[in-house]
């Protein structure tokens, strides 16, 4: 009897028939989104002192991103906003009250509370507006004792508020009792940023806050924001765009559908494929709605280990 060779054998091993010959076997890994529940609280802190117009009406005009995360969520959210100005009368004051899912034309609501004008203070406080805000009296009913708090400071400028930032954090901590995160939409260390329609002084104190409550970053020199509101949105609602697949695929195989609709590769609004993480990342409009079925097809990637 003739013996078939080792590799004939492996190859029938790694392979299936078909009536055109052999084919490579194509796996499929399968998920679900979360569909947790939610409650999470999320204040926004604006410097508005002089030289923030522009970043201000980027951050406006870049909400609906934010927004979509939530909405595509069952979270019990509520947003608010203040300015940096500790010296006005109203500081800590939420700008347009509490901001819910139930508020009429949400858009629009949050783009007056955001866009706070320039004449603000020059000596920017966010950490100490952020204590302001929390404090019950002053928003009775915003920090919720059995949800989350988020706090995303957006500011040009560093902090000028007078204490040490971990005192600012204590306080927080100790009304947002379920935890919670500082994000910084700030100026780059360790000098700081420039672009075509920003500049900026470096924010260390607010990236120290961001990098001690394990919170994201973004250069307010960006060209867009929605990069840092989706992954807060994602943080705040417990989705995810990143979904690690079971074997290193051949990636020009990949297919990709969400409830049986197949969806592009694209950076915008689809997906792509991230080799350091083997997985694949939903972008923008794209990411699964809570209780979503993901499935991802393709072929196994049969040549050499990638370095």
């Amino acid at each position: 009897m003739r013996l078939l060779p080792i590799s004939l054998v492996l190859a029938f091993l790694l392979t299936g028939c078909s009536d055109q010959g052999f084919e490579t076997l194509v796996f499929e890994d399968t998920f679900v989104q979360a569909d947790v529940e939610l409650s999470t609280d999320v204040l926004f802190v604006i410097d508005d002192s002089a030289s923030m117009a522009e970043e201000q009406d980027r951050l406006a005009s870049n909400f609906s991103a934010f927004v979509e995360v939530l909405a595509a969520s069952y979270a019990d959210w509520q947003i608010g906003v203040v300015t940096t100005d500790v010296d006005a009368e109203t500081a800590g004051v939420l700008r347009g009250g509490i901001l819910t899912a139930n508020t009429p034309d949400l858009d629009a609501a949050f783009r007056a509370a955001i866009v706070a004008g320039t004449d603000g203070a020059r000596d920017e406080q966010g950490l100490r507006a952020a204590v302001f805000a929390v404090d019950p009296v002053r928003n009775p009913g915003f920090v919720r004792g059995g949800a989350r708090f988020n706090v995303v400071f957006v500011s040009d400028e560093d902090d000028q508020s007078p204490a040490d930032v971990s005192e600012y954090l204590n306080r927080i901590g100790n009304v947002a009792v379920q935890g919670y995160a500082a994000h910084a939409l700030v100026g780059d260390l360790p000098a700081g940023c420039a672009s075509g329609t920003s500049a900026a002084d470096p924010g260390g104190r607010y990236l120290s806050a961001a990098e001690t409550t394990l919170g994201f970053v973004e250069s307010i020199c960006a060209d867009d924001y929605t990069g840092l509101l989706t992954r807060v949105g994602l943080d705040v609602t417990g989705l995810t765009d990143t979904f690690a697949l079971s074997r290193l695929p051949s990636e020009d195989t990949l297919e990709v559908r969400v409830d049986d609709v197949l969806l592009p590769e694209r950076a915008v609004d689809g997906w792509t494929y991230s080799l350091g993480d083997n997985a694949v990342v939903f972008h923008g409009r794209a990411v699964p709605r809570a209780g979503m079925g993901i499935a991802v097809s393709y072929k196994k990637w049969l040549g050499p280990e990638p370095e």
